[in-house]
């Protein structure tokens, strides 16, 4: 006697279902409460004539004091240059710790008027920092103004590179309005909007493909170094 298949009972519930509809509805309240404004920002940026960036020994000593020796963590995220390696610690993945010129950019460092910065900028250095001997003089010069742009810890914020220059996170990427806050949003805000720009970053680029003219490039490469090994054989 051939065995007959069970039709599936329509009256059978599905005890699965119930949790996922209250999970999908968790997430479009979630989705409702939080609006996204993508924009296009038109920006035109001015630099004056400069040299190649290149480190320089001070800047490099600033640097390494403030992320090495004080290791401070970054503003936003609070990752360590000790803490880059613990996962827990560091949530944004970041690779290395950064020096942000934040009051003056250094590609701007030649379009500086001595004079504005001594009326402007100057007297709040004096006064934040009184015991620093750097500011006791009555004026910066043009060359004063050129160096403390480059390598002052008071023009300089730690911060990891995602934060620093990672497309929608970093300071160099997102306007000024929507980084400073970051490192007070609240945590289930923050962790949001990381997936979200997690999600919408483009897949890895495949590895091209070697054309038959590359491998054959490449045979032909390799028949002449086998040669030159043969060659120079005693």
């Amino acid at each position: 006697m051939a065995a007959t298949a069970k039709t599936p009972s329509r009256d059978k519930q599905d005890k699965g279902m119930i949790q996922r509809l209250k999970d999908q509805r968790a997430v479009y309240r979630k989705a409702q409460e939080i609006h996204e404004n993508p924009r296009m920002l038109n920006e035109r940026a001015f630099y004056p004539a400069h040299d190649k960036r290149n480190e320089t020994p001070l800047y490099k000593k600033a640097h390494d004091h403030l992320t090495k020796t004080l290791d401070l963590p970054c503003l936003v995220c609070g990752v360590k240059n000790s803490t880059l390696k613990d996962k827990t610690e560091n949530r944004y993945g970041a690779k290395q710790m950064e020096t942000h010129h934040h009051i003056i950019e250094w590609a701007l460092a030649n379009a500086i008027d001595a004079a504005k910065f001594n009326k402007i900028i100057l007297p709040h250095l004096k006064q934040r920092h009184p015991q620093n001997p750097d500011y006791a003089k009555a004026a910066f010069s043009e060359e004063d103004v050129a160096n403390w742009v480059d390598h002052s810890e008071d023009n300089l914020w730690v911060l990891c590179d995602v934060h620093h220059r990672a497309g929608y996170l970093g300071i160099h990427e997102i306007t000024y309005p929507i980084w400073c806050p970051m490192d007070l949003l609240r945590s289930d805000f923050e962790e949001y909007v990381r997936q979200q720009i997690q999600a919408n970053k483009p897949a890895a680029k495949a590895p091209a493909k070697k054309t038959a003219g590359v491998k054959k490039a490449a045979k032909k490469k390799a028949t002449k170094k086998k040669a030159k090994r043969k060659a120079a054989r005693p």
